[in-house]
């Protein structure tokens, strides 16, 4: 998935959902919209990694189910559609006096 302001890489291992990468301008992190998310799907962040660069923001999280198990295909379907709506959405509100990349002050 890409946009002009966001890149989503999904990783597996073997068939199994295991580690999503959100490169997006800013410095706005996503984790704690994605944290919930997660949540509600049963899943828990075991990994979280964020790297800043010049003009954006990777976030790089390790999940897994709260039961240990592997993340087969519904569920894995369910937690990428959930992670693509909340990069698509923009994730968190930019700071007071900041812009998200697209938008206007007014």
């Amino acid at each position: 998935m890409s946009s002009p302001s966001a890149r989503v890489h999904f990783e597996h291992s073997g068939s199994h959902l295991a580690t999503v990468e959100i490169v997006r301008g800013g410095r706005s992190p996503i984790i704690a919209s994605l944290h919930r998310s997660l949540v509600a799907l049963g899943l828990v962040v075991s990994t979280y990694q964020a790297r800043t660069g010049p003009f954006e923001l990777m976030e790089r999280v390790v999940f897994e189910r709260r039961d240990g198990g592997v993340i087969e295909a519904p569920l894995g379907e369910a937690a990428k559609a959930a992670i693509l709506e909340l990069v698509i959405e923009g994730g968190p509100q930019a700071p007071r006096g900041e812009e998200r990349p697209g938008e206007e002050k007014a």
